[in-house]
């Protein structure tokens, strides 16, 4: 009898709200797929877009029985056509969403969810590590720790074999570094997956037997200024701990107090003489209570046609001063703002904020927003993964193709929040790409374009509007840093580049063989820094969407074992110090993407004959072109039409000391 009095409650307010002319009215349960049963106090989210300029979002929450209800009111009668979703996160973090088409007349939906609940699966992680047989032998015993799954497994041994055992047994043909890859379960089949690669020295017989790890914790009741290390490495007899401030340990599982608080670089060597191994693992530990929150702000909008509501953020809701530019020659401050803007278009509209303590901590952040007709907008959403996991501590950023309307490229950045997600909410028409960056640079995982590309030029281009949400990135894996003393630090002059563009610069690290081992994120005054690395070759590779960077190649060694490189903005790339020299005071290159002509001005000191040449993707020499240039400006014209579309590399050489090497793009 409860039942039915409540279910007749629910129809007859159903009803009196659906027999208002001027108002929306959304309703429906939500049960869990499981057990049958309603599930109550659950985020059912409300989201209107209208081609009248009316946009909406509201979070409601079910009742006990499972019931969820939202009603809109639209005032004077004026009802626009536009498009309500409905929306609810399951347990596997997906989102579940039904668009109903809404205008006069049609105003009543209802939408029942059946969903599972929860606590999501056992989290999925694959992992591995080696043990070297004693020298001379090259076998391999590499030990599975993954966790989440029982398999199927895939192993790529770097050198063309492969296996499906749990922890299999590997002879190579010969030493060297190979790229080892586990797969764990079945990607297709929707259950646990996983994925994990590691650089691996066969042959050194320093390493042998030996796998070097450690973890630690800190201990509260000493200002977590001392911190319990516990070693868990295999095999070994002795241990050579290096805390970071100059002290050291032969301790097993060391208890060690450090000077201050920081961030200290800690590493444990093992080594034993029966059989002949050592091993290095280091990690960069955390010491003292966790800093402030950071003085990184940002914004959002809620668009009604021609006026703005305007919100700020900082971390922690931290206590600051918010200052505003409209971009229309007009500002404002104070943390919620609404701004009346006098004519459509696209506005870049800045946020600077000041943190109210005695850091007096500034940021601005900047971003292109459209204002006018809501038919042009649209919602660009997705979740970021680190493996398995939620990237959490990251944010992601979305940068147009091309102009937008109004003449001006399209920027945007949004933080990902506890379930790695992102949201763009209002995005104008255009060509797209999308890019995720870890905050945590020091990390197992590097900054990944949409789908799964470490550099822009290979990115996919997503085209709004026919957006296919949600767009999900999967950070690619970096295969390891080797460890040793050797170091990179850096300079990006940013005369040419925005200020606020500097600081989104990923410093890309790659092996002599071309694999991503690591990143540094670019700070605010143009410097990066590679440290405790060990000698040989590598490639840096500066990051940023839209513009062409080089491989710069750094060689460490025992003669030198720091290298300080510097980079420079020119025109739209980004180009190592070598690669403008002797005769070459300048140079510009447009326009890039080309369709028939490559336009190529040349600023030189002397006379030069140089040769231009095209190599395809695939190394190939597709175009070749001798030039007899004078001192001072040049312009040069390359006649690409015959190319296919693609990415090629344009290289300028002569005797006189030009070298060019830059990426361009073909487009028919």
């Amino acid at each position: 009898m409860k039942k039915f009095l409540l279910l007749l409650m629910m129809w007859f307010a159903a009803t009196s709200l659906m027999a208002q002319p001027n108002t929306l009215h959304v309703s429906g349960t939500v049960t869990d797929s499981v057990s049958g049963n309603p599930v109550a106090n659950y985020p059912v989210h409300i989201d209107i877009d209208s081609a009248g300029g009316f946009f909406y979002h509201n979070e409601v929450h079910t009742a006990t029985n499972g019931f969820y209800v939202d009603t809109i009111f639209f005032q004077n009668g004026n009802i626009p056509n536009g498009i309500v979703r409905v929306s609810v996160w399951d347990c596997m973090v997906h989102l579940r969403y039904t668009d109903f088409a809404f205008g006069p007349g049609n105003l009543n939906f209802t939408k029942n969810f059946n969903i599972c609940v929860g606590a999501p699966p056992p989290p999925c992680h694959a992992d591995f590590y080696p043990l070297f047989s004693p020298p001379p032998s090259l076998a391999v015993h590499y030990i599975n720790t993954s966790t989440g799954s029982t398999g199927p497994w895939s192993w790529q041994f770097g050198d063309g074999a492969a296996s499906g055992d749990t922890n299999p047994w590997h002879t190579y043909a010969a030493p060297g570094n190979y790229n080892v890859t586990l797969n764990m379960g079945d990607s297709l089949a929707g259950g646990c997956y996983g994925i994990q690669s590691h650089l691996i020295h066969v042959g050194d017989s320093t390493h042998g037997g030996c796998h070097a790890e450690f973890t630690w914790f800190c201990d509260s009741n000493m200002m977590l200024k001392t911190v319990h290390f516990i070693n868990q490495s295999v095999g070994g007899g002795t241990w050579q701990w290096s805390f970071g401030d100059s002290t050291f340990s032969n301790e097993e599982n060391p208890t060690h107090l450090f000077p201050n608080n920081g961030v200290f670089h800690v590493c444990l060597t093992i080594s034993s003489t029966n059989p002949q191994c050592t091993d290095t693992r280091c990690h960069e530990v955390p010491v003292g209570p966790p800093p402030p929150p950071g003085c990184q702000s940002w914004f959002t909008h809620m668009p009604n046609w021609l006026n703005i509501s305007f919100e700020g953020h900082m971390p922690l809701d931290a206590p600051a001063t918010y200052t505003w530019s409209f971009g229309d020659s007009t500002g404002g401050s104070g943390k919620d703002v609404t701004h009346h803007y006098l004519a459509p278009g696209v506005y870049s509209v800045r946020l600077t904020t000041v943190l109210q303590d005695s850091s007096q901590c500034t940021f601005t952040s900047n971003q292109q927003i459209f204002v006018g007709d809501s038919t042009n907008i649209h919602q660009v959403y997705g979740q970021v993964f680190a493996g398995n996991f939620p990237l959490t501590f990251g944010m992601a950023m979305i940068f147009s193709d091309d102009t937008v309307p109004g003449g001006m490229p399209f920027i945007a950045a949004s933080p990902l929040d506890s379930a790695g997600i992102y949201m763009f909410p209002y995005v104008p028409s255009g060509r797209y790409v999308i890019w995720a960056l870890p905050f945590d640079s020091a990390g197992e995982y590097l900054p990944t374009f949409y789908v799964q590309a470490l550099y822009w030029e290979q990115a996919t281009k997503i085209t709004l509007g026919q957006a296919q949400n949600p767009y999900n990135i999967h950070l690619l894996h970096a295969t390891g840093m080797p460890v040793g003393s050797g170091g990179i630090n850096g300079q990006v002059n940013t005369q040419g580049l925005k200020s606020s563009s500097v600081d989104q610069i990923a410093m890309i690290l790659t092996d002599e063989q071309g694999n991503a081992i690591g990143f540094r994120k670019v700070n605010a005054s143009g410097t990066f820094d590679f440290s405790a690395m060990a000698y040989g070759t590598y490639y840096l590779k500066p990051e940023l969407p839209n513009f062409t960077s080089d491989l710069v190649k750094v060689v460490l060694s025992a003669s030198k074992p720091v290298a300080s490189v510097t980079l420079t903005f020119s025109s739209n790339g980004i180009l190592g110090v070598n690669d403008i020299s002797g005769s070459l005071e300048s140079y510009m290159i447009y326009p890039n993407p080309a369709s028939d002509v490559l336009n190529v001005s040349l600023k030189l000191s002397t006379s030069a004959s140089p040769v231009a040449q095209i190599y395809n993707f695939s190394g190939q020499l597709v175009y070749s072109e001798n030039f007899g240039l004078t001192k001072g400006e040049n312009q040069i014209k390359l006649n690409v039409g015959s190319l296919t579309t693609g990415m090629y590399t344009l290289r300028i050489i002569s005797s006189g000391g030009i070298m060019i090497s830059q990426k361009i793009m073909i487009m028919r």
